[in-house]
C-alpha cells in the first residue's frame, strides 16, 4: 500500500509524458512517503507504454501502465483514481513538470490546513515565445493570488462559481473525498469537457476543504498551436460553456441563474463586438480583447451546444 499516488493521463504526448515522468521520479520527497506512479494510457497507438518500459528500470519508485481507450475524460480519470493504491492521489497532466519538492509542498500544505484538497500553480513555458496578443503569458498560467495555505472559497453564497480549476496540479485525500468509493467524475461531463472543474465545484458544495499550495509549482508546456488565435477563441468559449453548466447544476434558483447568464452573454456578445470593430481587431493576431468578450457572451448563449474535444494535431514521435 502506497502512501501516496501519482496518477498521468496521456493521449499521444510520448516526449511531453517522459518529461512528466521525469520530474515525478526527480521529487526530494523529504516527506519520506512510499509512492507509485500510474499512466492511464488513452491513446490506441499505445504510444506511452515504450516510455514508461523505459524508465521503469531507473525509477525509485513503482511505475505501472494502464490503458483505458474510452474517449471520455471523466471515464479516464475515474480509471486514474480506481487504479491509484494510495490514500493521497495527485495528478500532474501529460504536458506537465513538477518541480523538485512539488509533493512536498502538496502534501504539506493538505496536512497543515488539515484540508481534503491541495491545488497549486501552473506556470506557462512556450516553445515560441508567448503570443502578441498576451506578451506576458498570463492567459496560460493559473494563480489564484491567495497566501499559501489558504482555504479556496470556489463558489459564492448564491452557489455562481468563483475559481476554475483542474485536476492538473491537485492531490486529493480519497478517503475523504469520496468515502463511499463512488467515481470521482461524472461521465455527463465527460465528453463535452469542464468534469475537472465540475468536480471540484461539487466536492467544495459538499463541504470539502481546498487549500492553495502556493509553492506547489507545475510549468505546463504551451504548444505553438495552442497559443493561435482560432484555438485560444474556441477554447474560451467551451470553458465558459462549462462555467454555466457548472452554475446550473447546483443553482438555488436555476431559472433565475439562467435568464441572468443569458443577459449577460447577449450584453458581452454585443460589447466584444463593438470593442472588436473600432480597433480594427478582426484579422489581428496582436489584439484579442474584443474577440475573447465576444466568445465568453457566445459560450454563455449557445452553452448547449457543446464544443466537445478541439481537434490538435498529432505529437506522436519517438522518444
Amino acid at each position: 500500500m502506497s502512501d501516496l499516488s501519482i496518477a498521468i493521463c496521456t493521449y499521444d504526448r510520448p516526449e511531453g509524458l517522459a518529461a512528466t515522468l521525469r520530474s515525478c521520479l526527480g521529487q526530494t520527497n523529504a516527506l519520506g512517503l512510499a509512492i507509485e506512479i500510474v499512466v492511464i494510457d488513452n491513446h490506441p497507438s499505445g504510444s506511452a507504454r515504450v516510455v514508461v518500459e523505459g524508465l521503469a528500470g531507473e525509477a525509485a519508485w513503482p511505475l505501472r501502465y494502464v490503458v483505458e481507450l474510452t474517449r471520455n475524460m471523466s471515464t479516464l480519470r475515474n480509471r486514474g483514481f480506481a487504479e491509484c493504491r494510495g490514500r493521497l492521489v495527485a495528478m500532474i497532466d501529460d504536458d506537465e513538470i513538477a518541480a523538485p519538492d512539488w509533493l512536498d509542498q502538496l502534501v504539506g500544505a493538505l496536512r497543515a490546513a488539515d484540508a481534503d484538497i491541495a491545488v497549486g500553480p501552473r506556470l506557462a513555458r512556450f516553445l515560441d515565445g508567448p503570443p502578441a496578443y498576451d506578451p506576458t503569458g498570463s492567459q496560460f498560467v493559473r494563480d489564484l493570488h491567495l497566501p499559501d495555505g489558504a482555504l479556496i472559497a470556489l463558489t459564492k453564497a448564491s452557489g455562481k462559481p468563483q475559481y476554475g480549476l483542474g485536476t492538473g496540479n491537485s492531490l486529493f485525500d480519497v478517503t475523504r473525498c469520496f468515502p463511499d468509493g463512488q467515481p470521482a467524475m461524472r461521465e455527463a461531463f465527460g465528453d463535452a469537457g469542464g468534469e475537472d472543474a465540475e468536480l471540484f465545484t461539487r466536492l467544495h458544495r459538499q463541504g470539502r476543504r481546498i487549500v492553495w499550495a502556493a509553492k506547489a509549482y507545475v510549468t505546463e508546456t504551451v504548444a505553438p498551436h495552442r497559443t493561435e488565435v482560432g484555438y485560444r477563441l474556441i477554447r474560451v468559449r467551451r470553458e465558459t460553456q462549462h462555467y454555466v453548466s457548472i452554475y446550473l447544476d447546483a443553482a438555488r434558483r436555476p431559472a433565475l441563474a439562467w435568464a441572468t447568464l443569458m443577459a449577460k452573454g447577449l450584453l458581452q456578445l454585443a460589447a466584444g463586438t463593438v470593442l472588436a470593430l473600432v480597433t480594427l481587431e478582426f484579422g489581428s493576431d496582436r489584439r484579442l480583447r474584443g474577440r475573447l468578450l465576444m466568445e465568453h457572451g457566445l459560450g454563455k448563449l449557445i452553452w448547449r451546444k457543446s464544443v466537445g474535444y478541439i481537434a490538435e494535431p498529432s505529437l506522436n514521435a519517438s522518444v
